[in-house]
């Protein structure tokens, strides 16, 4: 979000302009959720695994899923800031 010193900025704008930037970092969120999912699936198909890694993996799967959802959950908290 652009700074300014602009007093007569509404909570509207501020609003919309957070939610631009829970859209951007989405678009990222689902690049990595899916790689992530790639590996999780290889590693758990793969017999040499070392079951840490998996472990590891799953960890990171989880902390995503965490994100995604606390993302999804702002972005509905500004949808109400915001008329359409």
């Amino acid at each position: 979000m652009e700074e300014t010193n602009n007093p007569s900025i509404t909570i509207e704008e501020i609003a919309l302009e957070e939610r631009k930037f829970l859209h951007e970092l989405s678009n990222i969120l689902v690049v990595a959720h899916g790689m992530g999912t790639f590996l999780q699936y290889s590693l758990s198909e793969n017999p040499e695994c070392n079951p840490k890694d998996l472990e590891k993996i799953n960890k990171v799967m989880d902390s995503m899923n965490k994100i995604n959802r606390i993302v999804k959950e702002r972005r509905a908290a500004l949808h109400t800031f915001t008329v359409k």
